[in-house]
């Protein structure tokens, strides 16, 4: 197992980066957020690492922090869920982020990694929640067991701010604000009017 690598960044491309590490060149498949970080060419990078191996191939996958790899290797456990979809899952999400989904059982979210349908976002679900609740020690569930509101109403209301073009974490952090304000008989329309006034508002 190669725990990390560290070494002078010689390429980009957009989905890996090659490092040279005491000469020798290392192809290393990187997450989006992870292509925007990492320095320039000719710089030092260090990377904690995961080596995939198949039959046929053997490919590295390289991460900023513990809890990215962490995050894909969970993905990665899951039915269905590739390298390629579990990078895919750090492109879009934060770990937090990508947590809170499985918890809060939004498949709305899950489905927009690329990659995710929606048997292998419920898949997601299925297979994390517990190991999920045990990472973070159930905080994060908290948030929403608060709430009786239907969670249907709760994830069409992220679905329709996402639509307009507000991020994951805004759309749920906004949603969520206006639940707990409304109580538990909002409807998606009240919701969506009171998600945008405590967005717009300065």
């Amino acid at each position: 197992m190669i725990a990390f690598l560290q070494g002078v960044l010689t390429a980009k491309f957009p989905d890996r980066i090659e490092l040279d590490v005491n000469g020798v060149g290392y192809e290393i498949f990187v997450s989006q957020k992870t292509l925007q970080v990492v320095p320039p060419a000719g710089k030092n990078v260090l990377l904690k690492t995961y080596l995939h191996v198949r039959e046929d191939v053997l490919q590295l996958f390289g991460f900023l922090k513990d809890s990215e790899r962490q995050a894909f290797l969970m993905g990665l456990s899951v039915s269905g869920v590739g390298p390629k979809a579990a990078m895919n899952i750090l492109s879009t999400f934060t770990p937090d982020v990508f947590y809170q989904a499985v918890l809060h059982n939004d498949l709305t979210a899950l489905r927009s990694i690329p990659g995710i349908g929606q048997k292998t976002a419920q898949h997601l679900v299925l297979e994390l929640r517990d190991k999920v609740t045990k990472l973070v020690g159930g905080g994060m569930l908290s948030e929403e067991s608060a709430f009786n509101v239907e969670s249907k109403n709760i994830s069409d209301s992220i679905q329709a701010m996402m639509t307009l073009g507000y991020s994951v974490a805004e759309s749920r952090r906004a949603v969520l604000t206006a639940v707990q304000s409304l109580g538990d008989k909002s409807t998606v329309e009240e919701i969506l009017k009171s998600s945008l006034k405590s967005i717009a508002a300065p």
